[in-house]
C-alpha cells in the first residue's frame, strides 16, 4: 500500500478522520468522465454482492483502501481469520472508466457517514469521475416477482432517462446511509447521481435482489457481462469474500 490521504471534513483535533491509502500508483490514475458505482453492505446486502459480482467479471485493479474509525467496532472472521472493517475502489479502465466502490461496513454514525461520503465524492471528483450511482435494498414484506426498482436523482433529465432504461418507476422516501448521501454529496459537487433500491426481501443476502441490480447496472452501464443465474451469482459472491476481503 502506498501513500495515505484526507480529503473534506476538518473536525476538531480530538476526532479522528476516515483516511484514503493509496495503492502504489494510483496518485497519477486518471478516470474521466468516469462513473462510480457504490457497492456497500445495507439492507439484504444488495449493492455489495452485485458490486462483487461485477468486479469479479469485470479487469480492475485496485487503486484505494479506506480505513474510517467510523465503521462499527468490531472484527468479522473468516475460517479463523480476523477481516477489519474497510471499503475499497477499483477501477475499470473502460469507456467510460467505471470506479467500484466495495466494503464489508458503513459508518455508524451521521457524522462519520459524512465525513466518509464526503472524502469518497472528493476523491473521484479529483480523478475524473463526472457521475455517481448508488444501490440500496428496499425491505418489503411482500416483494414481485421480478423485483421492482425504485429510482431516483437530483437530475430529472437523467432520472427519466435511465429509469427507463431499467424499466423502474420513481421512489418517494428516505434512503439512509451511504446509497442516499452518497446521491445528495454527488450533486452538491455538481456531479450527476442516480439511485436505484431494489425490492429486497427478508433473507440475507438476497441474491434475487442482487441479480436485478446487476442486470439494471449492466443495461446502464453497457458493461458487456453477463448476468448470473441465482445459484451462480451465490457461488461467485461466496468466491468473491475470500479474494476481496482478505486482500
Amino acid at each position: 500500500m502506498g501513500e495515505h490521504i484526507i480529503y473534506g471534513l476538518a473536525p476538531a483535533s480530538s476526532m479522528l478522520e476516515t483516511e484514503l491509502w493509496l495503492e502504489d500508483g494510483a496518485r497519477i490514475v486518471r478516470a474521466e468522465d468516469g462513473v462510480l458505482v457504490e457497492g456497500l453492505p445495507g439492507i439484504g446486502l444488495v449493492a455489495k454482492v452485485a458490486v462483487a459480482y461485477m468486479v469479479k467479471q469485470m479487469k480492475v485493479r485496485r487503486i484505494c483502501r479506506i480505513f474510517s474509525p467510523h465503521f462499527p467496532s468490531l472484527g468479522y472472521v473468516t475460517e479463523g481469520r480476523l477481516v477489519f472493517s474497510f471499503a475499497d475502489i477499483y477501477l475499470s479502465e473502460g469507456r467510460p472508466p467505471i470506479l467500484f466502490l466495495y466494503g464489508n461496513s458503513q459508518p455508524s454514525t451521521s457524522y462519520g457517514q459524512y465525513d466518509f461520503c464526503e472524502k469518497v465524492i472528493n476523491f473521484s471528483k479529483e480523478i475524473g469521475c463526472r457521475t455517481v450511482i448508488t444501490i440500496g435494498g428496499y425491505g418489503k414484506d411482500h416483494v414481485s416477482e421480478r423485483r421492482e426498482i425504485y429510482c431516483s436523482s437530483t437530475d430529472p433529465e437523467l432520472l427519466e432517462k435511465w429509469m427507463a432504461r431499467v424499466d423502474g418507476s420513481t421512489y418517494v422516501g428516505q434512503i439512509v446511509g451511504a446509497a442516499g448521501l452518497l446521491a445528495v454529496l454527488a450533486s452538491e459537487a455538481g456531479l450527476r447521481n442516480f439511485s436505484m433500491l431494489v425490492e429486497a426481501a427478508e433473507m440475507t443476502p438476497d441474491f434475487y435482489a442482487a441479480r436485478r441490480a446487476i442486470e439494471a447496472t449492466n443495461k446502464i452501464l453497457e458493461l458487456g457481462i453477463t448476468v448470473p443465474t441465482v445459484d451462480e451469482l451465490s457461488r461467485v459472491y461466496m468466491q468473491s469474500l475470500q479474494e476481496l476481503e482478505t486482500a
